[in-house]
């Protein structure tokens, strides 16, 4: 059975959770704008490759207190912000057999409830975690995850190829450098870049393929 991973945040969905779950947060401060801009320039840094992932997400973590809620929050949300032309490329991938996983350095709870909502396999989720405290407020991230790495989905591919998870073709898409970088690592045998969202210079340019439209996945795919 081929397999197909695809990135979450501004791939699947058309924003960035945690941008999204911290801009949630900073909704009551007065300087909301301000630190907004702050935050979305730290992503574009890390998804251009100019910061390595662990320091985007870091740096992004620091700009205000976040909590359970936050997340669950936003996770409700972003079900309304799937990227449009996912779910029928979805059904196209079901009906012709293709296992479908969702990979993602973003945060479990704000991340679940798209998925579940697209009738996905929640066992194919690959996600970062938080710990939180009695009080529901955030204490840290889940350090024990796979994708907690600065190259963590091309570590967590790789692992389930070494455990016999995934045996046939695999193809990747998403928009970002640690997606792309997967790919140069040889962790799957197709990556198809995703500009639908948003434009990354550096993966448009060194992407096999580069796509703006969902329905031009499904092309790609029928040539492989």
């Amino acid at each position: 059975m081929p397999t197909i991973f695809f990135d979450f945040d501004s791939t699947v969905c058309t924003r960035e959770s945690l941008d999204e779950v911290i801009a949630l947060a900073l909704k009551e401060y007065p300087d909301k704008q301000n630190l907004v801009e702050q935050v979305e320039a730290i992503t574009r840094q890390g998804m251009n490759g100019e910061l390595e992932f662990k320091e985007s997400v870091q740096a992004r973590l620091k700009v205000c207190p976040l909590n359970q809620a936050h997340f669950d929050l936003t996770g409700q949300h972003l079900k309304h912000c799937v990227t449009p032309g996912f779910k029928p490329l979805l059904d196209w991938l079901k009906v012709e057999n293709w296992d479908i996983y969702i990979i993602s350095g973003g945060f479990l709870p704000s991340i679940k409830p798209t998925i579940q909502f697209l009738n996905l396999r929640t066992d194919r989720l690959f996600t970062n975690g938080i710990r939180t405290d009695g009080n529901d407020d955030l204490l840290s991230v889940d350090t024990s995850s796979l994708l907690w790495t600065n190259h963590g989905k091309t570590e967590v591919i790789n692992y389930l190829k070494d455990t016999h998870t995934i045996t046939d073709l695999v193809v990747l898409v998403g928009d970002g450098s640690n997606d792309l970088e997967a790919f140069k690592a040889g962790a799957v045998d197709h990556f198809i870049g995703f500009g639908g969202n948003i434009e990354r210079p550096k993966v448009k340019a060194e992407a096999p393929a580069f796509v703006t439209r969902a329905e031009a996945i499904i092309d790609i795919l029928k040539k492989i």
